[in-house]
């Protein structure tokens, strides 16, 4: 079932809940789910911002790349100046 189903059937399924216990736990747990998520997370919001906009440098091919070899070819010859 795909997550448009399952919050469809979910809907339905609530608005027959007359149980003011099963409303509440569900909240609960929902409230516990989200408010997880948020807090797994270990970046800060600058941190974020910083990804982001490397990222947005990565797509936008402004970043140079280099193999293992050409990186320790120019440390070398850094190194020996």
């Amino acid at each position: 079932m795909t997550a448009t189903a399952l919050k469809t059937t979910i809907k339905k399924q609530l608005n027959n809940v007359e149980n003011e216990t099963i409303l509440r736990s569900i909240y609960a747990m929902l409230k516990e789910v989200l408010q997880s998520e948020d807090e797994s997370s270990m970046l800060t919001s600058e941190q974020k911002h910083k990804l982001n906009k490397t990222l947005a440098e990565h797509k936008s091919g402004k970043l140079k790349y280099y193999t293992v070899e050409q990186a320790k070819n120019i440390i070398y010859k850094k190194m020996k100046k």
